[in-house]
């Protein structure tokens, strides 16, 4: 998969456009310092662009294979562009992951906003609430995540607490 183009194509389709948006996922996690292998393009969309994003990505020739109010999961026929997957967010939430993302290089010569590491820590951890085997990989995202300078440590392990994963947290946090 060409990540930087893909990123590339539709970070200046959503500039263009006026959407909000950052990247999560893989691709945020290594903008924050871990390398680790990805297999699609993540990203975090202002739920009011939604109908949007999903006739850009069908425009931009990806098929749409799941949409629910919080996520989209698209893919294209050309393995170069691979699998796009956006979680749409609105009120509170999207205020506070719009306005913390920091524009960092991502891929390639790409930069971006990237949503802040105390989100991206979040973000996996409804994952691997979700999906508890996602805690093999996730929880090393985390503590990456939990060790960014600056980092809201306590923020993060709120959120935690508040999803009754404290266990999980404080295993991931002794870790680091």
């Amino acid at each position: 998969m060409q990540f930087d183009e893909v990123l590339k194509t539709f970070s200046e389709a959503f500039d263009k456009e006026q959407i909000r948006y950052a990247v999560i996922g893989g691709l945020a996690v290594h903008a924050w310092g871990r390398s680790r292998l990805t297999k699609d393009v993540d990203l975090v969309v202002d739920f009011s662009a939604r109908e949007r994003v999903i006739q850009l990505a069908v425009a931009l020739g990806y098929e749409t294979l799941y949409v629910s109010d919080g996520y989209s999961n698209h893919a294209h026929a050309d393995p170069r562009f691979g699998r796009v997957d956006f979680m749409y967010v609105r009120g509170e939430t999207a205020e506070r992951i719009f306005a913390s993302a920091t524009s960092k290089p991502v891929v390639g010569d790409v930069v971006a906003p990237v949503a802040a590491p105390e989100h991206l820590a979040m973000m996996k951890a409804l994952s691997m609430k979700n999906v508890p085997h996602r805690a093999l990989y996730e929880g090393e995202d985390v503590r990456v995540l939990l060790n960014v300078p600056g980092v809201d440590r306590d923020l993060v392990r709120e959120f935690f607490r508040q999803h009754g994963l404290l266990g999980l947290y404080d295993a991931i946090d002794k870790a680091r």
